[in-house]
């Protein structure tokens, strides 16, 4: 896109409507099983915050509160009509989960995979696994959902 000023030729350069972006999510438990909690935090391509989440989850395993944590990220970008994502996560399991468009998993939390599943069919997707040292902020809202009663946004 060019404006002129005064004779002057400005060039402005467009962000594109569809920028990727980055979700950090994690799973944290009390016990096994035990209270969980998950949250994730969204970042444009600049890494500036768009969003965050943190939910309690219940009595659930450590596996189920990560899956239910990448569950609700999904969600969260599929309802905010954000179709480029790169997830990020700490559990090599629901990586290997996303990468395999793997059913068998345990029945309370096999719908929200499906779910998840389709979702990503309409989007540009992908998954990564990194540290659990670069998910800090995911870590700390996951952290503070087993306090919570009600989901935060």
């Amino acid at each position: 896109m060019t404006v002129s000023l005064n004779g002057k030729i400005r060039i402005l350069r467009k962000t594109t409507i569809h920028a990727v972006v980055n979700v950090n999510t994690d799973g944290a438990a009390l016990g096994s099983p035990g209270v969980r909690g998950c949250g994730g935090v969204f970042r444009n391509c600049r890494s500036f915050v768009k969003g965050c989440y943190a939910a309690p989850l219940g009595s659930v395993f450590a596996f189920e509160a990560e899956l239910l944590a990448m569950s609700m990220a999904i969600n969260y970008a599929w309802i905010n009509d954000w179709c480029r994502i790169w997830l990020k996560s700490d559990s090599s399991y629901v990586v290997q989960l996303l990468y395999a468009h793997f059913y068998q998993v345990p029945w309370c939390v096999w719908l929200a995979l499906h779910m998840c599943l389709s979702q990503i069919t309409h989007m540009d997707f992908q998954v990564s696994h990194i540290f659990r040292e670069s998910n800090q902020v995911a870590e700390a809202l996951s952290k503070h959902a087993l306090s919570l009663e009600v989901s935060l946004w």
